[in-house]
């Protein structure tokens, strides 16, 4: 049976107590982060970190993060260079991952059997607590596998109930993306997975960095170095469409088959949708808080499909589109895609 503990200024300590005795007895904790909510189990334990990947179904190559509260514990797990950790102390806490040579201390059931390791400070003080009192955390976001992440612990208790030991009911997150995740096992430092924390960002701090095409969402890895690069993530079980050309989304919103979708968009282009739509947020930091939140309420709608469009990239827009790119069942570029997004509804 899974416990649901509501945390308010009066019960934290208590709560965070519990929570705690149970991350450290072996079981399973639903938390909130900056980014999204993460299901979390001791680090160091093999038998309870098994229980994270049965609880989502994930694949047991794909590896979990570790969560950090101080500087002292990134020693346990991680091996990281004088002038890094300089840097990350003025950085961390943060939604930024770093991927690190892991010590032997990790488990391989943690690393997928790698010789690195995803290491992340979070920059949420319940986060944070919890892991002061229990000692590091492994830890993926709280989703089943392949859907979209959870923002809001009232969706963590529709899709976790059950499978899990605890969920901390603490509302919705901040940033609702999960973290940035940065190769630093090389030089030049690698973006692996755009995130909340922004590339220009990490350059102003670190310095010039390489972006993989991987972290733009168009392909998918042959190995899991790290979370969100091997599988499909973040999808509604709906199709959805995404259409990066805002002229051509523009005509179809306005068309008649349009109406068969859910439109996602921007404030500014809700005035071209001639049927249902939801308004992703005015800017781009709103959309991406609101975006895997809109995903599952495109689940819930009526509507067929969903159809969503492009965003700049710059900032948070590199991570929004990320998300959107590993979720829809099709990318749209141009007018010639438009047609085959008709053929898809036709055979449908």
């Amino acid at each position: 049976m899974t416990r649901i503990i509501h945390i308010n200024n009066q019960n934290e300590n208590y709560a965070i107590k519990v929570c705690a005795g149970i991350i450290k007895s072996g079981g399973t904790v639903v938390f909130p982060t900056e980014t999204v909510y993460g299901l979390g189990a001791d680090a160091f334990n093999p038998g309870a970190c098994s229980k994270i990947f049965i609880a989502k179904n994930r694949p047991a190559d794909n590896p979990l993060i570790v969560h950090i509260s101080n500087m002292k514990m990134l020693d346990q797990v991680a091996y990281i260079d004088d002038g890094l950790r300089k840097k990350m102390e003025n950085i961390w806490p943060s939604p930024l991952t770093l991927l690190l040579k892991k010590k032997e201390s990790v488990p391989d059931i943690v690393s997928a059997g790698l010789d690195t390791v995803c290491v992340r400070f979070p920059d949420n003080k319940i986060a944070l607590e919890l892991i002061e009192a229990s000692g590091p955390i492994a830890a993926p976001s709280a989703n089943i596998s392949t859907r979209p992440s959870i923002v809001d612990s009232e969706t963590a208790v529709e899709e976790l109930d059950g499978r899990v030991d605890a969920i901390i009911d603490a509302g919705r997150v901040r940033y609702g993306v999960e973290s940035t995740i940065l190769d630093c096992t090389a030089e030049p430092y690698r973006l692996l997975r755009a995130g909340a924390f922004s590339v220009e960002d990490i350059e102003s701090i670190i310095g010039k960095i390489y972006v993989d095409p991987l972290a733009k969402g168009y392909n998918q890895s042959d190995v899991a170095l790290t979370p969100g690069l091997k599988y499909r993530h973040y999808a509604p079980s709906k199709k959805l469409f995404l259409i990066e050309n805002e002229e051509e989304f523009k005509k179809f919103i306005s068309s008649e088959i349009s109406k068969d979708f859910l439109v996602l968009c921007s404030k500014e282009n809700e005035k071209y949708a001639s049927g249902k739509s939801i308004v992703l947020g005015s800017d781009i930091y709103e959309i991406a808080h609101n975006l895997f939140y809109d995903f599952r309420y495109l689940d819930n709608s009526g509507k067929l499909y969903g159809v969503i469009q492009g965003f700049p990239e710059s900032g948070i827009g590199l991570a929004v589109m990320n998300r959107i790119r590993k979720a829809s069942f099709m990318i749209v570029k141009d007018k010639e895609n438009i047609d085959k997004i008709y053929r898809v509804i036709n055979e449908a």
